[in-house]
């Protein structure tokens, strides 16, 4: 009798081109002082659409990032960009059933290509408004 090993179940950090659903925008964060107050103006730029995976990450990820004071979210993965860093958001609009669109905004915390390979970029994110 042959002993065969057991089977490892799916691949946690498999993408398939199907699963990225969802069209979202990425954009720049620049910040500058504001003329007219002591606070700071904030300006999106370099909007670029794409299409991406939005997951909600468990609870036990959530609270292990808020011991370490990076607030995480959700987990979002796109196809590979070498560009995007922790200066970016993530804008996602859905439909509500009422027909008025729901705004998510999304900072991303931490990036890294999926397996070593840059083919797809997964974002560590958190929700920072929803409208």
């Amino acid at each position: 009798m042959a002993f065969a090993p057991a089977d490892p179940g799916p691949d946690p950090n498999a993408v398939r081109i199907g699963s990225l659903r969802w069209r979202v925008t990425i954009a720049t964060r620049e910040q500058e002082p504001d003329p007219d107050s002591p606070g700071i103006v904030e300006r999106l730029a370099k909007l670029q659409t794409v299409r991406a995976d939005i997951q909600p990450i468990g609870t036990m990820t959530f609270y292990a990032a808020e011991q370490v004071d990076t607030p995480l979210t959700h987990k979002i993965v796109i196809r590979w960009l070498d560009w995007v860093d922790t200066t970016h958001v993530v804008f996602r609009v859905t439909k509500r059933p009422d027909g008025s669109d729901m705004v998510e905004r999304f900072r991303v915390r931490r990036v890294m290509p999926i397996d070593g390979r840059q083919r797809f970029l997964r974002m560590d994110c958190e929700l920072e408004q929803r409208t």
